[in-house]
């Protein structure tokens, strides 16, 4: 297993982030806007974590929100490797890191939405210890459902 340099992101490198995304995110809804992104990261309630490459350039990040229910939770906002990078542990690495700062905030579950047609994504929540628990219905933009993941922290 590799050893990954997990960085903190910062709202500088936002525009690094959005070029990220275009080559992740193939479809158009899924990406973020400079301005949600940039929320995302100066936000105290969310996390962004980065992973760059021997080059410095972004290969992997994931997103994390604190949500402050009766449950207190942390969500997997948006995790994304680049292709190259995948198979290599790299999004598992992400989801660990992630949900340390969850427990680190007293949350005590942590879920994802992933897309239905998204096989890989979804088994490795899985093989995180996520378990799928229901469909989101029309939840992604073009209609297509999402499956439901949680786990206890």
């Amino acid at each position: 297993m590799e050893n990954f340099e997990f960085v903190v992101a910062t709202k500088d490198i936002v525009g690094e982030l959005i070029e990220f995304e275009k080559i992740c995110f193939e479809n158009l809804p899924d990406r973020f806007s400079k301005r949600s992104l940039t929320h995302l990261i100066v936000a105290p309630t969310s996390r962004t974590i980065i992973i760059r490459d021997e080059n410095g350039k972004i290969c992997a990040s994931v997103i994390g929100l604190l949500r402050h229910f009766k449950i207190p939770s942390g969500r997997v906002y948006k995790i994304g490797v680049r292709p190259d990078f995948g198979r290599r542990g790299v999004g598992s690495a992400l989801i660990r890191v992630i949900e340390q700062w969850f427990r680190d905030c007293g949350m005590k579950k942590t879920c994802a939405e992933v897309r239905e047609s998204n096989t890989p994504s979804r088994r490795m929540f899985e093989k995180n210890g996520y378990r799928e628990t229901n469909t989101l219905y029309y939840f992604y933009a073009g209609g297509e459902n999402a499956a439901k993941y949680w786990k206890d922290l």
